[in-house]
């Protein structure tokens, strides 16, 4: 072996130790410019969302803006920078820990939708003491598919599961299938809905009603625009694609609660080693709950 940082060839501590102080000095010259670059990007995005800090000089200091939306006392307010400063660290453990790159405004999006779909999930099931809640059912005419997706992190298994229904609340098909590898909750979800559209398609179905209880899954693909800046950028495109190929499709968020027959079925499918597709007869672990929404 030879060592290119002496003339001899032969490694020494100190030519060891001029090499490392020299690669650190790089590295942490290129942190500084990649931290300036994220800034750069970072803040027309916070500003987009938190509109008062426009008004704030370029010296922005978390403590001061903190202090300054405590000082305005707007209901809502502190809780939308926290969430936004929120998405920002999901936004850099992302890059860090799995070199996804994140859009600062897609990332921010994503926490304040995890919020919102917190408080409509919270506020139903408050509700839930006073009325039932459960599965619609589709327009004459129209099929629903159900789609959900569930992490098993300890196995390194995700699960798509899928249920397609008519208007009498007669399931059609319910499906499962296995995902492998490293994903994040939103991309889980855009796999069960492409799943599920892969599926329906061969169907020659003309009227179908796609329903989600991700929020922000069904606010990316609805999106009217040509792409997606998002790290999902080419899952979205795929799902529009087939969604494109429906003479009459109808994308909708509902609640967990809507949606339990498609979430039970990831939760308990997860020996699954392929896709599996029940025809008519759904599997055991969702028979009740189908039967139960059929009656709703």
């Amino acid at each position: 072996m030879i060592w290119e940082q002496e003339r001899n060839g032969v490694y020494t501590v100190r030519s060891g130790y001029r090499l490392f102080v020299k690669t650190n000095g790089d590295r942490q010259l290129g942190e500084v410019s990649y931290a300036d670059d994220q800034r750069k990007m970072i803040e027309p995005a916070l500003t987009v969302k938190l509109s008062f800090l426009r008004n704030i000089s370029e010296q922005r200091d978390i403590v001061h803006i903190v202090n300054l939306v405590i000082s305005r006392n707007i209901p809502g307010e502190l809780e939308e920078l926290f969430l936004c400063l929120w998405g920002m660290w999901y936004r850099r453990n992302k890059f860090i820990f799995e070199q996804k790159i994140f859009n600062p405004q897609m990332a921010i999006d994503y926490a304040l939708t995890i919020a919102g779909e917190y408080k409509c999930s919270n506020k139903q099931r408050q509700q839930g003491t006073h009325r039932r809640e459960g599965w619609n059912a589709p327009p004459e005419g129209v099929l629903k598919l159900n789609v959900d997706g569930a992490l098993f992190e300890d196995q390194c298994r995700y699960e798509t599961g899928m249920v397609l229904w008519d208007a009498t609340g007669k399931m059609i098909f319910s499906a499962s299938k296995p995902e492998r590898g490293s994903m994040d909750p939103m991309e889980v979800e855009l796999l069960a809905m492409l799943r599920g559209l892969q599926i329906c398609l061969p169907l020659s179905i003309q009227n179908l009603q796609v329903e989600s209880d991700s929020m922000l899954v069904v606010q990316e693909v609805t999106k009217i625009q040509d792409e997606s800046l998002s790290i999902w950028e080419n899952l979205i495109h795929e799902i529009r694609l087939l969604l494109n190929r429906f003479p009459n499709i109808d994308v909708r968020h509902e609640s967990r609660l809507s949606n339990s027959a498609a979430h039970c079925l990831t939760r308990n499918s997860w020996h699954l080693n392929d896709l599996v597709v029940w025809w008519n007869d759904p599997p055991d672990c969702v028979s009740h709950i189908i039967k139960h929404d059929a009656l709703m």
